[in-house]
């Protein structure tokens, strides 16, 4: 049970949301403030809120009698741009009144050691971040004789003073930070129902961006679990963008004429090729300005360096890598942080496995990989086929509504 709950069961008044990127922004930092803004609201949207106003680069969520606090906390954790919040009291602006208020707080409150942590952003209060430190902790060192200690005490007393305001709490909960997503534009993520590429997309959520996913299989060649494990994993991944749309690609035509025509060995660097051509002609339809991969260097035979060069050529597009340098642990480490590892270890058969070599190409030349291309018969018919048969998922959070069409 966290500080705050014992000190007081009645619902708090205010949440304190701070961010840290966001702050570095200078002529366009109202933008970033904005989309923030947008997010938090979306985030609480079908909760129990009161208004949500910012104020000296702090953003102040007014609460209800009866919102409901863990849900609320819940949600904010997950809101890119947010790097700590915390459930507080308004304070008088009398810091006399104001170490009363801290003082029956924590009259009933158990704990040993204590220190109080000022921040007073507005100079114009009469006075130093240090005195308050000082009235208060004197209030609460002779009123329940506890010691002071400054380093890892049992309970920490936060005062923020800023435009003639004051707000005092107990604890802090730490958010994602990054930027607000939908604040660098839109990208399209190729989703697969593996490990990687769900983090590959958190990771570009985090640095801002709204993910559009593109989804390839090949039913009816394997079954559909690698299809609905990705829904599963949008699904999961909306609750950091609120909202996603899902392109679920039927690839088995492409596939079975690669496999016709082609050497065996080549066979997965063509089925890569062609989904990067179907993907940046749907990031183009929506707008997009790159495509995401979950790829890291060397871990598969279609992630070595020659084969990522024979694969990306074919799309002008830039390709954005986040996970390009971390190796697997790193990777199952952030998946099981953002609740998608689970999902992506459920058994599946994902199109790249479908008939593919013992022993695929790993140092793929360009000019072998184009000649087998060019004995492809009518490739970009069965490309333009594949796009025109896609099925769109579209996505909501809270909400959580799933529509296909």
């Amino acid at each position: 049970m966290s500080y705050d709950t014992k000190i007081n069961n009645i619902q708090n008044s205010i949440i304190l949301i701070h961010y840290s990127e966001i702050g570095l922004k200078k002529g366009n930092r109202k933008y970033f403030e904005q989309k923030l803004s947008q997010n938090i609201l979306t985030a609480v949207s079908d909760l129990l809120t009161g208004n949500l106003k910012i104020d000296y680069g702090r953003f102040i969520l007014y609460l209800r009698e009866k919102s409901p606090v863990e849900e609320i906390v819940a949600r904010l954790k997950k809101v890119m741009g947010i790097a700590y919040f915390s459930l507080a009291y308004d304070g008088d602006i009398d810091v006399e009144v104001l170490k009363e208020e801290v003082f029956d707080k924590l009259k009933n409150v158990e704990f040993n050691t204590f220190c109080i942590q000022t921040r007073r952003s507005d100079k114009s209060f009469p006075f130093t971040s240090i005195q308050v430190n000082q009235i208060v902790g004197a209030r609460i060192h002779t009123g329940l004789n506890k010691p002071v200690k400054i380093k890892n005490p049992d309970l920490k007393c936060n005062i923020e003073i800023f435009n003639n305001q004051v707000f005092y709490f107990f604890e802090r909960f730490e958010g994602r930070r990054g930027l607000p997503v939908g604040s660098s534009g839109r990208v399209v993520s190729l989703l697969s129902s593996g490990i990687d590429s769900p983090v590959a997309s958190y990771q570009m959520m985090k640095r801002g961006c709204r993910i559009i996913y593109v989804h390839f299989h090949s039913f009816p060649m394997t079954d559909k679990a690698s299809y609905h494990n990705a829904i599963k994993l949008a699904k999961n991944l909306t609750t950091y963008q609120y909202s996603a749309k899902m392109y679920l690609v039927p690839l088995i035509k492409v596939q079975e004429s690669i496999i016709l025509n082609s050497p065996t060995k080549l066979r997965l660097i063509l089925y890569r090729r062609m989904m990067l051509r179907i993907a940046e002609t749907i990031a183009k339809r929506e707008r997009a300005k790159a495509l995401v991969t979950g790829e890291s260097v060397g871990q598969v035979a279609s992630q070595t360096l020659e084969n990522i060069v024979a694969i990306s050529e074919v799309v002008s597009m830039p390709i954005l890598r986040p996970l390009i340098g971390m190796d697997k642990d790193e990777i199952i480490d952030k998946a099981r942080k953002i609740d998608t590892f689970k999902i992506s270890t459920e058994p599946y058969d994902d199109c790249c496995s479908y008939l593919v070599p013992e022993n695929p190409e790993t140092k793929a030349k360009i000019f072998e990989v184009q000649a087998a291309e060019d004995k492809l018969e009518n490739w970009q018919e069965l490309i333009n086929q594949a796009i025109n048969e896609v099925e769109i998922v579209k996505i909501k959070f809270p909400e959580n509504e799933e529509s296909i069409g």
